[in-house]
């Protein structure tokens, strides 16, 4: 009889645990689903919020500005990348060319797909904690490039700027 009131307790036990901690997994599982969806929602409001972004080289003969077009929740991403080649010294001393872009982020990476001289071209980054600025990888360039968020009156300026 003991050791059936020892074997009664013990699955009692064994089951009061397995449900505890069933239950702990479950609601740990829980809020990190929650503080995932804050964070993407977050950054997904941040992004869209932001104007556009800009990267210049140390001399200034590339200048690159990307502006989102469209970021959703669910991960996709448009864009329009203009870049800006210094070509001279003459009236006209940039060239612009503009690249559409299609990719994915999930507020970490960055992804997107654009065609350069006929060829598909993929490149790739990611955001610094937020999205005010990420680093990505260019057809053009050897190392990926840092742009940083910018306000529509800053870009007003640099174009004026770009065009003296």
């Amino acid at each position: 009889m003991k050791k059936y009131r020892v074997a009664v307790i013990l699955v009692a036990v064994l089951g009061v645990a397995y449900w505890w901690v069933t239950n702990e997994m479950e609601d740990a599982e829980y809020h990190s689903e929650q503080i995932e969806k804050e964070r993407k929602n977050q950054f997904f409001s941040e992004l869209n919020s932001i104007y556009g972004y800009y990267y210049s080289s140390n001399d200034g003969s590339i200048q690159l500005f990307l502006k989102i077009n469209e970021a959703l929740r669910e991960g996709e991403v448009t864009a329009t990348l203009r870049v800006m080649e210094h070509i001279g010294n003459g009236e006209k001393q940039y060239k612009e060319t503009k690249y559409e872009l299609n990719g994915i982020t999930d507020g970490k990476i960055l992804e997107f797909f654009t065609t350069v001289d006929g060829e598909s071209v993929k490149l790739e980054g990611h955001f610094d904690g937020d999205a005010k600025s990420f680093d990505l990888s260019l057809w053009m360039a050897e190392e990926k490039v840092p742009f940083h968020a910018i306000t529509e009156e800053e870009y007003i300026q640099m174009s004026k700027d770009s065009k003296k």
